[in-house]
Formats: structure tokens, C-alpha cells, sequence
């Protein structure tokens, strides 16, 4: 593709990104589903742009991504937030995680005789929702305080479990480690040092970054210190991935960490989070960097296989049926039918599974191909069956008030 035309598309997606938001209030179309398709459009559809064009550059790109949205992620995952729901919200995303991951990794050992560890391996990182679809369609569709609270929540905490556990089980099978047992006690020692460093990085950033921010652009310099965090970690043979996530977490909660009679006790340093700015400066990174992913994973959608994805497809619907029961019980009578019937279709997939998907094909492991296909393929299915179902419950809310949701 010529250089400059590459350039203008590049320009045009931010714009179209930023016009797709603004529809949605019409319209109700998360703008991930919109950027999908125009990967798939200028990808296997047309064949403009092919997998190969981005060469070694897309296996940086996707680690790159994956550690901004850990980070952005972890920055804001609020103390305060976290007790409003997290009693509904922990219970339903950890009883939708254990039947997603047995559900996919059943189907996908038996009917694409994928190994048992690679299965569980695919259903640990569709076994959430993405908050980088959840949250918007939330916030626009005006729910309930309630109803949000317990979606919001939902999407970051099963975002946190799908990367620590799929991070977990890929370092498992990398190492060759097949036994259960032994991957989770390899997870609980490399976690353990990684939260450990994520951690005393970030309560050492929040005593520096005030002097930081005295000295000439250098707005970027916390994500550069994100990047060296997670190549070090990496090197150390631990998972840079729950480090760079812990570190966002100390940063996003440095105020009122620092506002904590028992800390000060412990330890006299003045302590500062990001202010406004760098919020708005990280999550116009975050927008950016997802614009361009979803293209990429647009693109890199194969359908030369269309057993891998009949089977998303039949995983993605029974997802949903298997979501039900567990909104209906965890709900409660505060929330509305029409709400109660939108939170049992709200199970997108998104940025993390789409990112971790990736990393087996890039490490050369077993069925790497297949993993990645079926990855890509629930993604794409949850995104546009779980748009036209809030489209459909949006317009017409009672429409279903005569079965029991």
C-alpha cells in the first residue's frame, strides 16, 4: 500500500472513531463493532491491507496495547467503586468466568481437538466482558446507578481475572507445565514477586512525581517508566503484565492512600496521583491505541476456517443463555426488567481477550492459529450479537416482559 495513502487512512480513523461515538446515541452501535468491520472491510473482504503488512511490527503493536490498557485499566479501578458493588459485581463475574471457561474449553477440545490446556487457555481469556465496550454502551445507555455499578465492575474485574489467569496458563504451556497444580503454583510464586514489584514501582512513583512533573515534556514520562517496568519484569522471568497492572492500580488510588492515617504512620512521604491531565492524556492513548487495534483485528480475522467459527459463534450464544440464571439471581428486585434483560445480553468480549489471543501464534506454540481464530472469532460474534441485542432491547424494552429475565 503507498505510504501516504497508509497515512490519510491512519488520520481518517481517528476521526471516524470520534464520529462513531457520537452515534451511537442515535444509533446505539458501540464504535468497536463500526472499527471491526472496517478491518475486515480493507482486510479479508477486499484484501487492501493483508496480516503481513504490519510484519514484526504487529506483534509489538499488540504488546504495546496490551500494556497500555493494563495500566489504564489499573488507574481506574477505584477503592470507593469497588465497595458499591462488589458484592453482586465479584459473585457474577467469577460464576460467569468458571461456566464460560468450562463451557469453551469443553466445545473447543472436543469439536477442534484443541489440547486440554490450550482450551482452558481460550476460555480464561473470553471468560469476562471488556470494559473497553461495556463502559460506554453503560454510560449511554443511562442505566441505573444500580445496574452500572454492577456492569462497570463486572468488566474491570473480569478483565483483571481473564489476564491473570490467561497470562498465568500461557507462561504454564510455554514452560511446558501441564498439570494444574503445578501452573497455579507457578502462577501464585510469579505473581506474588510481580505484584510485589508493581507495587513498591508504584508507591515509588507517587513519592517522585510531583519533581517529575517539574521538568519539560514530560507528560509521557510515567508511560515510559510503564514500559521499562514491564520489559524488567519480563526479564526477570515473572509476568510484566500483573506488575504494569498493580502499578496502575497504586497510581489510580495515590490520593486517598495518601490520605490514610495508617500509612502516614508507616511511611512520611508525600504521595500524588495523576491529575486531571494525565487522566485525559492516558485515556486519549487508550482511544487511540484501541481505534487502531480493533482495525488490526479486523484485518487479521481469517475465515478460511468456518468450523472455527461456527464454533464462536455456538460458544458465544450459549454464553448468553448461561448468563441469564445468574442476572436473574444476583440482580435483585431494584433493578427493572427491561435493565435486568439488557445486563443478560451485555457479555462483548473485547481488547483482552482479542491481545492475549494473539500471544501463542507470536511464541510459536500448538495450535497457536487455532487459538487465535477462535479468539478473534468470539470477539466478533459477542461484539455484533450483543449490539443488535441492546439495539433491539433499546428500542423496544418491553419486548420481552412476557419471559421471565
Amino acid at each position: 500500500m503507498n505510504i501516504y495513502l497508509t497515512i490519510i487512512i491512519l488520520g481518517l480513523l481517528i476521526f471516524l472513531s470520534h464520529v462513531f461515538n457520537e452515534l451511537f446515541e442515535k444509533t446505539k452501535i458501540p464504535n468497536v463493532l463500526l472499527l471491526l468491520l472496517i478491518g475486515i472491510i480493507i482486510g479479508p473482504v477486499s484484501g487492501i491491507v493483508t496480516k503481513d503488512f504490519f510484519g514484526k511490527l504487529g506483534n509489538v503493536f499488540t504488546t504495546i496495547t496490551l500494556i497500555v490498557i493494563l495500566f489504564e485499566s489499573g488507574s481506574g479501578l477505584n477503592f470507593r467503586e469497588i465497595k458499591k458493588a462488589i458484592g453482586s459485581a465479584a459473585v457474577l463475574t467469577i460464576l460467569n468466568f468458571i461456566l464460560t471457561v468450562l463451557l469453551t474449553s469443553v466445545i473447543a477440545h472436543y469439536l477442534l481437538t484443541v489440547d486440554v490446556m490450550s482450551a482452558v487457555f481460550i476460555g480464561a481469556i473470553v471468560g469476562g466482558t471488556s470494559s473497553a465496550v461495556v463502559i460506554p454502551m453503560v454510560r449511554q445507555l443511562k442505566m441505573s446507578e444500580k445496574s452500572s455499578s454492577v456492569l462497570i465492575l463486572e468488566s474491570a474485574l473480569s478483565d483483571v481475572l481473564c489476564l491473570v489467569v490467561g497470562l498465568a496458563l500461557l507462561d504454564g504451556i510455554t514452560q511446558g507445565v501441564v498439570s494444574v497444580t503445578m501452573v497455579l503454583s507457578k502462577m501464585w510464586k510469579a505473581f506474588v514477586f510481580a505484584i510485589t514489584l508493581g507495587l513498591l514501582s508504584g508507591f515509588l512513583w507517587s513519592v517522585i512525581i510531583n519533581k517529575i512533573r517539574s521538568v519539560k515534556n514530560s507528560m509521557f514520562t510515567t508511560l515510559a517508566f510503564v514500559f521499562v517496568l514491564y520489559g524488567i519484569v519480563e526479564l526477570l522471568g515473572l509476568n510484566g503484565g500483573i506488575a504494569v497492572l498493580s502499578f496502575g492500580i497504586i497510581l489510580g488510588n495515590a490520593e486517598s492512600l495518601g490520605n490514610s492515617s495508617r500509612l502516614k504512620k508507616v511511611v512520611a512521604l508525600e504521595h500524588s496521583g495523576f491529575n486531571n491531565n494525565e487522566r485525559d492524556f492516558f485515556a486519549e492513548i487508550v482511544f487511540i491505541m484501541q481505534t487502531y487495534f480493533f482495525v488490526y483485528v479486523g484485518i487479521s480475522l481469517q475465515f478460511g476456517s468456518p468450523s472455527i467459527y461456527a464454533t464462536g459463534l455456538l460458544i458465544v450464544i450459549l454464553i448468553i443463555v448461561l448468563r441469564i440464571p445468574g442476572i436473574v439471581l444476583l440482580s435483585g428486585k431494584s433493578i427493572t426488567k427491561p435493565e435486568r434483560t439488557i445486563m443478560s445480553v451485555m457479555t462483548p468480549k473485547g481488547l483482552v481477550p482479542a491481545v492475549l489471543a494473539s500471544l501463542p501464534l507470536q511464541r510459536g506454540l500448538a495450535h497457536g492459529e487455532i487459538i487465535l481464530d477462535l479468539g478473534y472469532s468470539i470477539v466478533l460474534f459477542s461484539i455484533v450479537i450483543c449490539s443488535l441485542l441492546v439495539i433491539i432491547f433499546s428500542l423496544k424494552p418491553n419486548l420481552l416482559t412476557g419471559f421471565k429475565t
